[in-house]
């Protein structure tokens, strides 16, 4: 298997290329059943391995990568030729289902981050190879840094007694869960659900979301990127997010000496969601509104900016798991801020009379370890110009849970849906805080305790 253009080497630096274990692995993976049947792809792979092993990062764009591994002309159009975004994006999935089955025990891992070519090399285990940590991307801005740990108090406990691996145990058979849902299919899921019964009301509401035309997004959240979170103390921008730039092991630096580099990157690198977020995905897919053809489940890391900017979209999750939710928080009223005590509240940026300035989960006293949490609802137009969107997030899980289980089975969303409907159907821009109880885990007695709707 040859590449084409500037990549070619001479018998020396080629024996001097199979000395190195990046290099093998890159081949192994090139030929293994995940890219066997795609020799394009093959050479997309060793092309970026061979440039970024050489030193030459610098040179991996998409215009050169079209030119030397797709025979385009030097003058061809990027923006307007998409062969070489397609197919790397091809290459991600099958680089992901290789590290998933083939090369689950390799000691080494590539990843190439969304928003670029440049391929990372990971050590997957650091006491079978300490020194085969290699960044070879471009150097990235260091996130921000946050004054205390990320909003997920019972992992964050777990991860200061050493639970980490029963934790990352528990996130990873979600993961499996999502993987056999996805695999299953769209068509598969179709012929098994079970349309629930709406008023007209809700089918016009939904209908804003779900639309006849243009598409739209279910946007899952990111647990490993909550972990990353904590174990740095750092919060990722969005901007870092789409780049991959968080996940320079250059960059990241621990916020416990017990805690390893290779770790923390090797959880930000696992495709975990909560189960949570797929039990909201599976109830959104059974509303009569949806469609396999117009409407798709997608992992926060794998969400497109063109996309988030022209799409409908239903974003679960706090910013910590879904930087996404950064679009609108500008525009909403209620945000989650950090405490100083390693935990987060919803701050009112707003507060009408009577309201408080800040919610904070509270123990009930005498009621099993009860507390009250809060969750968020914002209906919102996407700040892209097209389309709208709608975000559940919360304080905890149970916050989540409870803003997505209010708009779609609470009798008090349609209540409130009557109640704010304009006169030619449509619905204006709102909010909600909703008030829960956090019951091992779980979300139960939810109510509205606030709201904002625009115009009023």
């Amino acid at each position: 298997m040859s590449l084409a253009g500037k990549v070619e080497v001479g018998n020396e630096e080629s024996i001097s290329l199979w000395k190195d274990q990046r290099w093998v692995l890159a081949q192994r993976i090139a030929h293994s059943s995940a890219l066997a049947r795609s020799d394009q792809l093959s050479k997309l792979l060793l092309y970026v391995c061979r440039m970024a092993i050489a030193g030459r990062e610098n040179e991996i764009s998409e215009q050169r990568i079209g030119i030397d591994v797709f025979g385009r002309s030097p003058n061809y159009d990027p923006t307007v030729d998409g062969i070489v975004r397609s197919h790397a994006t091809r290459l991600r999935r099958r680089l992901e289902l290789y590290f998933l089955e083939e090369g689950a025990q390799e000691p080494l891992r590539i990843e190439i981050p969304r928003g670029g070519y440049v391929p990372y090399f990971l050590a997957r285990r650091a006491e079978e190879n300490q020194s085969a940590v290699h960044r070879v991307a471009e150097t990235a801005p260091v996130p921000l840094p946050l004054p205390v740990a990320m909003p997920v108090p019972s992992s964050a406990r777990w991860f200061r007694r050493g639970w980490t691996p029963f934790l990352a145990g528990l996130l990873l058979a979600a993961a499996a869960v999502a993987v056999i849902l996805h695999l299953r299919g769209d068509a598969a899921v179709a012929a098994i659900r079970q349309t629930p019964a709406q008023t007209a009301i809700e089918r016009k509401f939904w209908s804003t979301l779900f639309t006849a035309s243009g598409k739209t997004l279910i946007v899952s959240g990111d647990s490993g990127l909550v972990l990353f979170e904590t174990e740095t103390g750092r919060e990722v921008t969005l901007d870092d997010y789409i780049s991959g730039a968080y996940r320079n092991p250059l960059l990241v630096k621990p916020s416990r000496p017990d805690v390893s580099k290779e770790l923390i990157l090797d959880l930000a690198s696992r495709r975990y969601t909560s189960m949570v977020d797929l039990q909201l995905v599976s109830q959104l897919t059974h509303l009569p509104e949806w469609t396999p053809d117009r409407v798709e489940t997608v992992f926060a890391r794998d969400v497109a900016p063109a996309e988030a900017q022209s799409a409908n979209l239903v974003l679960l999750g706090s910013k910590q798991a879904n930087p996404w939710i950064s679009l609108i928080e500008p525009s909403m009223n209620f945000v989650l801020a950090p405490t100083g005590n390693g935990q987060f509240e919803f701050v009112n940026r707003h507060p009408h009379p009577g309201e408080q300035r800040t919610y904070t989960s509270e123990k009930i006293e005498g009621n099993l370890g009860t507390h009250v949490v809060y969750g968020d609802v914002a209906y919102t137009p996407n700040p892209g110009g097209q389309g709208m969107i709608l975000s559940l997030s919360g304080l905890w899980m149970s916050g989540t849970q409870s803003a997505g289980e209010f708009v779609l089975k609470s009798p008090q969303f349609l209540a409130f849906l009557r109640s704010i409907v304009r006169p030619d159907g449509t619905f204006p821009p709102f909010e909600l805080l909703i008030e829960t109880k956090n019951l091992e885990g779980s979300s139960t007695g939810s109510s509205v305790l606030s709201q904002r709707v625009e115009g009023r």
